[in-house]
């Protein structure tokens, strides 16, 4: 007998309409409750509104602590600095968070945002101006630029690795705070090359 001539019972997981799966009814009782969203959940949802939602998008696709054991860190939205110099953070576990700012954007649509993990100390003595968002920048690991084009009108967007640093250093000046945002004429070519 072929496959598809093959008639199975239906099991306890069953797709929706949708694509998603469930659990049948039936099954309350010996399965695990997961719901999938009946609607998509726009990454750049935040009820704070501090971060803008490109670097936003940047942000949390850069971040290393998503998943915690004993709880979840104090969630963190937050800017320091106006203009040209504003940084954005959010969490990254209990000791560290992600930093960012916009680099720029070319006419395609897509606009750079410069990303970099730093410990809570650094991003403290940032928000309490002992130092500048450059040097906040020179004591990050994990540096890079993402790229991220917004689409869709539903708050959706698509990032992806422009380019990595291994070290602070190696970071282009005209991409550290204060600098201007630079108006690219043409994408950046993508970290994959």
């Amino acid at each position: 007998m072929a496959d598809e001539d093959r008639i199975e019972e239906p099991g306890p997981v069953r797709p929706r309409d949708d694509g998603q799966l469930h659990f049948a009814p039936e099954t309350a009782g010996r399965t695990f409750p997961v719901a999938a969203p009946a609607e998509t959940t726009p990454l750049g949802d935040e009820p704070e509104g501090t971060v803008p939602a490109t670097p936003l998008w940047a942000l949390k696709e850069r971040r290393h602590g998503t998943a915690h054991l004993f709880g979840h860190p104090a969630r963190l939205r937050a800017v320091a600095g106006t203009g040209d110099a504003a940084v954005y953070a959010v969490e990254d576990g209990a000791d560290h968070c992600m930093i960012g700012r916009v680099v720029g954007s070319e006419p395609g649509g897509c606009t750079y945002s410069l990303v970099a993990r730093v410990d809570r100390s650094t991003w403290d003595a940032l928000a309490a101006g002992r130092i500048d968002g450059r040097a906040a920048f020179a004591a990050s690991t994990d540096a890079g630029l993402s790229g991220t084009v917004e689409g869709g009108g539903a708050g959706l967007g698509n990032v992806f690795d422009v380019d990595w640093y291994p070290s602070p250093a190696d970071i282009p000046a005209e991409y550290l705070p204060p600098s201007p945002a630079v108006a690219f004429t043409a994408p950046l070519p993508t970290a994959d090359r």
